[in-house]
């Protein structure tokens, strides 16, 4: 990679991480600090303290990130550690900015909704920029070092979950606990779906004794699709087998296996979710139109 690449690739990074820091901010004090959505992280956790002690969210973020910080630098060194430093403070500094601004509704499900979805978009950028802010992200990722026998995926849960539950205390709400929970499960769906696409559709296997032409041609007429033929063997049989693959709309599919019950009916089909098809007939490979 050249200089000039290299510098591209660091500058969209950075915007990557700037914005993604920013949607972070945004969710945080247009919607839920000002309900009392303490939806996990050290963000929920300021979330909560600031109910209790005389401190700024943005003075809580960064006072329970430092120890944080301090054994990263031990347990992961400074060169893992070094990046998420810079991402902790220019988070709490965007947090602190704008923390002037309005909550922008009281309606708790509606903050729920809006706040999700733009902290979902935050953590969807900062993945693409290969960012953090610290926070119980890096916690995660510190204690599964000591519990190995515990995924980053369980250990998220349970830290998570003890934020949520912690601010059902202090707040002596249950309801809060469930918008939060909510919240959780609204970023996370959002974010996957940023990172994976929306263009979601399904990988048809299509497994026949028939000629392959004659089972893909009908299925290229009748709705444009490309179809790869793979050769394989059925190992119980041990008989040579057609495998047909084809790319599909989830909209397709239900015809696609009504028309194969018609050309092969002996015929043995396999329906697979694809998170994102592009390229062909589907979303452009590279950003620009549809082909």
């Amino acid at each position: 990679m050249n200089n000039a690449s290299s510098m591209r690739h660091t500058f969209l990074n950075g915007v990557y991480i700037f914005a993604g820091i920013l949607c972070y901010s945004l969710s945080l004090n247009l919607f839920l600090a000002g309900n009392n959505i303490a939806a996990g992280g050290f963000s929920g956790i300021a979330t909560v303290l600031h109910n209790l002690v005389p401190l700024r969210i943005s003075t809580l973020i960064l006072l329970l990130n430092l120890p944080i910080l301090v054994l990263s630098i031990f347990a992961k060194g400074w060169g893992f550690t070094r990046n998420t430093i810079i991402g902790t403070f220019v988070y709490t500094v965007v947090v602190e900015i704008t923390s002037h601004l309005p909550t922008l509704t009281t309606n708790p499900l509606v903050a729920t909704v809006y706040g999700g979805a733009i902290y979902g978009a935050g953590m969807a950028l900062l993945v693409l920029g290969n960012g953090s802010t610290g926070g119980t992200d890096l916690l995660n990722r510190i204690l599964v070092s000591y519990f190995p026998n515990i995924s980053v995926g369980k250990m998220s849960m349970i830290v998570d979950g003890s934020v949520v539950i912690f601010a059902m205390i202090v707040f002596q709400d249950i309801e809060v606990g469930l918008y939060a929970i909510l919240t959780i499960y609204i970023c996370s769906t959002f974010a996957d779906k940023a990172l994976l696409g929306f263009e979601r559709g399904n990988l048809c296997l299509v497994i026949t004794n028939e000629p392959a032409h004659d089972v893909a041609a009908p299925l290229m007429e009748h709705f444009r699709r490309a179809v790869t033929q793979i050769d394989g063997m059925g190992m119980y049989a041990e008989a040579r087998r057609n495998i047909l693959l084809i790319a599909t709309r989830p909209s397709e599919t239900p015809k696609i296996k009504k028309l194969l019950s018609q050309i092969d009916p002996h015929a043995f089909v396999i329906v697979m979710p694809a998170s994102e098809i592009l390229g062909s007939n589907f979303k452009a490979l590279t950003l620009g139109k549809r082909p």
